[in-house]
């Protein structure tokens, strides 16, 4: 799980060094722990500096700049098989040091690989599975095979889902491969550039040339042939023009992404509303979903946007969903095999490997549609899906989903009221209605928010607590309390607390409560249930006398709906969790051993 960039020029650039690391800058938001470049020059001779760290850290150290050349690769490396070190960061090298890889992925049976490569006389000098590309490669050719037949012969034996890049030092064209991780394309004035990065080409061109799974590209400077790389036939496709904007990259006037990006949740909301209210997405959809039930998955952050939203489905529209984990999917429709069934799943990348597996198993047992309620348009799930709910958030950088989530769960509550029947015109106050109170929360909570990040900073481990439709925002809460605090919160629904856990309260020992007005004749009881233990309550609630009045701590959301309440809960919950980690001194943007796209198993 990395990612790589690689640009080929027409002649030298003796700022390819700068080109590679800026580059990996744009990269480096996906989450990494190590970085390497390779610079290629027209003496046939080629440089790899690597080392483990972050761009900038190895970047001082082995000067990346001071290297020019007329093709380059960055990768950046999220350690999955090989610990973080200079040996297994990438790219890598062949035994006789002509050929040159890079991949991005995770390539599944690596050991058997390697075993069979070191058979062959072959030097791994890595644990890292990206070494095998450049050596399975290197064995084709030794044998005799052209170059596209090595690379095809090599795409069958290796399992899992990648992307790669290859380059040979005699050549001046490199070869990229897909197979279901992410990978795009731009041609430029005098170059050409693939990545796995979709922003980091636009820094360079907005015509983009789409790459599909099983694809490979052959590229130079200046033309490119685009193969099926399982029939070998040439693939006739244009760039196209794509207008992204990649100055989103950057954070100024804020201190962190998660901080530009919870400052952007409002704008966000108005642009879902306004594409929603004025197309006729809505309409294509509800004639899909009557064809047959509805399935929800989603991983992580999603997973909860899913619960969430069932509850939507459910409450408003009066539709019966199910929710499942992707890895639960191929067991669950393996034996209970609905063919009319169709599978809505939420990614804010479109690369998450746990929901491609699930859309695998789902195109196995069902005839149904897929529906892809995705951020990021030009991904795997976005070219593969039946259908797309396009969430509109525009890019997140920072590694905790903040935005997207929002825009995730206000696009199922929307979906809700349209399946029920309300009008767009009503959709439409309703929406701006919620971007209004979203607004005067963060607002009027602020000090609040502050005071309970001082309080809280220093406990290593708490509950959060919902109750029916706030269980899932207890659960995104606690997530993001985690991801960029540290903190081992763990959330439960709050009639469930003392079947058990009501064991580990102590005298002052603070829960996070989650509640509307609505369930308090059920949730002021399991408030008693902690206060008579000595335990601290900290409510987040709709405006009422009885949950103020036994809280310790009461955080009140002026807000009447109810649904509308439960989206701005989780937005507090993103503000306290930013305050906790500044506060702390944690960079928000990268939490540790984490990464923004999951492309493994």
């Amino acid at each position: 799980m990395c990612g790589f960039f690689t640009i080929v020029f027409n002649k030298e650039n003796r700022n390819m060094g700068s080109i590679l690391k800026n580059a990996g800058e744009r990269l480096s938001y996906r989450g990494y722990d190590s970085t390497g470049i390779a610079v290629f020059n027209e003496n046939e001779k080629f440089i790899i500096r690597k080392d483990k760290g972050s761009v900038e850290k190895v970047d001082k150290k082995l000067k990346f700049s001071q290297y020019g050349g007329y093709k380059g690769i960055i990768q950046l490396r999220w350690a999955t098989y090989g610990k973080p070190s200079k040996i297994n960061a990438q790219p890598h090298k062949d035994c006789t040091g002509r050929y040159v890889s890079a991949h991005n992925g995770n390539i599944i049976n690596v050991h058997s690989l390697f075993e069979k490569l070191k058979k062959a006389g072959h030097r791994i000098k890595s644990e890292n599975d990206g070494e095998v590309v450049v050596h399975i490669i290197e064995d084709y050719l030794n044998k005799g095979k052209s170059l596209n037949d090595a690379v095809k012969l090599s795409y069958k034996d290796i399992k899992g889902d990648y992307a790669f890049c290859f380059a040979d030092k005699k050549s001046r064209k490199m070869i990229a491969v897909k197979k279901g991780s992410s990978l795009f394309a731009g041609k430029g004035n005098g170059f050409i550039v693939v990545s796995s990065d979709l922003y980091a080409v636009l820094d360079h061109t907005n015509k983009i040339i789409p790459l599909k799974d099983s694809e490979m590209i052959e590229f130079d400077s200046d033309d490119y042939t685009i193969r099926n790389i399982i029939s070998m036939e040439s693939i006739k496709r244009s760039p196209e023009n794509n207008f992204l904007n990649p100055c989103i990259m950057y954070k100024r006037p804020y201190d962190s992404f998660m901080e530009k990006e919870i400052s952007e949740v409002p704008t966000k909301i108005d642009l879902l509303r306004e594409y929603y209210v004025s197309s006729n997405h809505l309409n294509k959809l509800k004639r899909t979903l009557s064809k047959g039930k509805l399935i929800i998955t989603g991983s992580g952050t999603s997973y909860n946007a899913s619960l969430l939203g069932t509850y939507f489905l459910n409450r408003i529209s009066g539709i019966d969903v199910a929710v499942h984990l992707p890895s639960d999917i191929n067991d669950r429709l393996k034996y209970v095999r609905d063919k009319s069934s169709n599978l809505l799943v939420v990614s804010q990348s479109g690369e998450t490997k746990d929901v491609k597996n699930a859309i695998d198993s789902f195109r196995n047992y069902s005839k149904g549609k897929v529906i892809g309620m995705i951020n990021n348009l030009a991904s795997t799930m976005g070219m593969t899906s039946d259908y797309i709910l396009p969430t509109i958030s525009d890019m997140e950088i920072s590694v905790p989903a903040t935005k997207t989530f929002i825009n995730q769960v206000v696009l199922f509550y929307i979906l809700s009221l349209f399946l029920k029947g309300e009008s767009k015109s009503n959709i439409d106050k309703k929406i701006k209605l919620l971007i209004k109170s979203l607004k005067k929360a963060k607002k009027d909570t602020d000090e609040q928010l502050s005071s309970l990040a001082n309080k809280l900073i220093k406990r290593d481990f708490m509950h959060i607590l919902g109750y029916s439709l706030t269980y899932p925002c207890a659960k995104e809460g606690a997530l993001k309390m985690k991801e960029v605090n540290y903190m081992n919160i763990e959330a439960m629904h709050s009639s469930e607390f003392k079947h058990g856990p009501l064991a580990l309260i102590k005298r002052k020992y603070p829960i996070i409560l989650i509640t509307t007005a609505k369930d308090k004749h059920y949730t002021l009881s399991h408030i008693n249930e902690i206060q008579t233990r000595n335990g601290i309550i900290i409510s987040i609630s709709q405006k009422d006398k009885d949950i103020e009045k036994n809280s310790d701590i009461n955080i009140t959301i002026n807000e009447k709906d109810e649904n509308c309440f439960a989206i701005i809960s989780v937005y507090l919950m993103q503000i306290l969790s930013l305050k906790i980690a500044y506060k702390k001194g944690i960079n928000p943007d990268q939490p540790r051993n984490i990464s923004k796209t999951i492309t493994v198993d």
